[in-house]
């Protein structure tokens, strides 16, 4: 290891190392990582000056000489991202601190058009959030843009985006009105990813997006799959029933058209929070809907753990309301196994609620920043 090298490596501990305890003096870090004093007073006042390192606090219990000591503390909100989720229907933005915490959201019914309005529209709405917030833009690392569509992430464009009609449609494009650094996301990757996250013992797992469209990130080894083309995770188009109903992709019986959430909320005015009110209040017709859904749902996910043999997560719209449903899905998907194991052992809800996608768009520019560190 080079001089360089060694010498990021000790701002990169004595940064995390504040990040991960609360208050700490140059004396209690130069002794827990080891380092010698004259190094960890270097680099914490170049943290301090790049105003991520505050050392505006005293530790009472360590008074010495009549002097209170110099406590050093993270802050959170020295970086701050931007996560917008383009939907057909919908447009979501957050902002988010160096923690993943949420500073600041919003969302909108707002109907995607191809068009300079409606990107002229997208600029408007993140400018607001981040006034909104009173967030200096100097702290802004950068806006996260999520759609729907197939993407190649190498050359950041939608290679098909008949979900919504973005195919062909760049960054550059998307981002024509947003003065900051900016990234084309797919949204499953972005809202798997906000999932995965903050996540120590899950490390292999499929993230199922339940939405208007069905989505899936492959995570191996704590990283997102994504295969030699553009289709890693595509199960939206597994074929569920052979010469079944027609999908937007052109092909009948995929997945998509039985288990995206329209499927649902068509039955209600496309009001899902009203599907889930009517249904669990014992709506007859409802009920029906949604048991033929669970056992499309059940059987799709068996046919995923015997592919990946992996934690499964449910997701996106769907996911936001199966905490009172899970039971029901486990003894469906225990009927279909072929190897007796239970679903409870690998089938999980998410953790990340509605605004999973916008997160994880803006997430993906804090983790570049943590790794530069």
């Amino acid at each position: 290891m080079n001089d360089y090298d060694t010498n990021n490596s000790n701002r990169r501990k004595i940064y995390f190392y504040l990040r991960d305890n609360e208050l700490a003096t140059k004396q209690d870090i130069a002794y827990n990582l080891e380092l010698s004093l004259p190094t960890v007073t270097q680099y914490l006042e170049g943290l301090v000056e790049q105003g991520l390192v505050s050392c505006a606090n005293k530790v009472a219990q360590h008074k010495v000489g009549g002097r209170f000591p110099v406590a050093y503390s993270y802050i959170a909100d020295a970086k701050v991202a931007v996560g917008v989720d383009i939907s057909k229907h919908h447009f979501e933005s957050i902002i988010v601190d160096l923690d993943g915490n949420v500073l600041q959201y919003d969302s909108k019914r707002i109907l995607y058009r191809r068009d300079d309005e409606y990107l002229a529209m997208l600029g408007d709405e993140v400018a607001k959030i981040i006034e909104l917030a009173q967030v200096d833009k100097n702290r802004i690392l950068g806006v996260g843009i999520a759609v729907p569509g197939l993407l190649d992430k190498t050359k950041s464009y939608v290679v098909d985006g008949r979900v919504i009609d973005n195919s062909g449609m760049t960054c550059d494009e998307f981002s024509k009105y947003i003065p900051y650094e900016t990234k084309l996301i797919h949204d499953s990757d972005a809202s798997g990813f906000a999932e995965f996250w903050k996540s120590t013992d899950i490390h292999n797992a499929l993230y199922v997006s339940l939405c208007n469209s069905i989505g899936c990130a492959v995570f191996i080894d704590n990283k997102v799959y994504l295969g030699d083309g553009f289709f890693s995770g595509e199960i939206g188009h597994l074929n569920l029933i052979p010469d079944g109903k027609k999908c937007y992709c052109g092909q009948r019986g995929c997945l998509d058209p039985y288990c995206n959430a329209e499927v649902l909320s068509n039955h209600t005015g496309r009001d899902l929070n009203l599907f889930f009110e009517k249904m669990e209040s014992g709506d007859e017709k409802l009920c029906k809907v949604w048991d033929t859904y669970l056992e499309h749902l059940s059987t799709a996910i068996t046919d995923m753990r015997m592919m990946y043999g992996c934690t499964i997560i449910v997701g996106g719209y769907i996911g936001y309301h199966m905490k009172n449903h899970m039971e029901t899905l486990y003894t469906k998907v225990d009927a279909k196994t072929p190897f007796g194991e239970k679903a409870v052992t690998y089938l999980f809800l998410c953790k990340q609620k509605m605004e999973s996608v916008a997160t994880g768009a803006a997430l993906y520019f804090v983790e570049e920043f943590l790794n530069g560190v």
